[in-house]
């Protein structure tokens, strides 16, 4: 999986890139095209995948800078800027409520749900389906920039054991 961000406009114009500022938009044509679909202003934070046929994320598909294997897909579970509004400021809740109503549905820009409850079952489904964690955040925190972990988020992985080559998690 491949952490993104995606900025678009009304005009179709995009920006895709990585946490540090890598340019994804030649390297993941679908997902740049799907982006470009949405013709509004937004800024969207998300993990680009590469699905199998079962629909679990095979990173080294991803990293395989050949033939692009697999269905791509951008897991978007952050709303930063809709219009000229900054969210960052605003609770996860409130941006994530926004998310829903801007994504709509669509086959590669993937909404990223969450859960309020029930934590340890879902971690413990995660593992199950050879997955490597999840992460859970706190539904009031603010976005916070950059790649290092926060009060408000933690990432919880398997660490007795091996994972299958499933990359990735689920997000709380």
């Amino acid at each position: 999986m491949g952490r993104a961000i995606g900025e678009t406009d009304s005009n179709g114009d995009l920006k895709l890139y990585s946490r540090s500022h890598n340019d994804f938009t030649k390297r993941f044509p679908p997902i740049a095209d799907a982006l470009r679909e949405l013709k509004k202003q937004a800024i969207f934070d998300g993990e680009i995948c590469a699905l199998d046929n079962n629909g679990f994320p095979r990173f080294e598909w991803l990293v395989n800078r050949g033939r692009q294997k697999g269905t791509l897909v951008y897991y978007i579970f952050d709303l930063l800027k809709l219009g000229d509004v900054d969210l960052r400021g605003e609770p996860l809740h409130k941006r994530k409520r926004l998310l829903t109503r801007f994504l709509g549905n669509h086959q590669r820009l993937i909404y990223v749900d969450h859960m309020e409850r029930e934590g340890l079952a879902m971690f413990a489904g995660a593992l199950a389906l050879g997955l490597e964690g999840i992460v859970a955040k706190d539904a009031a925190s603010p976005y916070i920039e950059g790649p290092r972990e926060t009060s408000y988020w933690l990432k919880i992985k398997d660490q007795s054991q091996k994972t299958s080559g499933k990359a990735g998690g689920l997000i709380l």
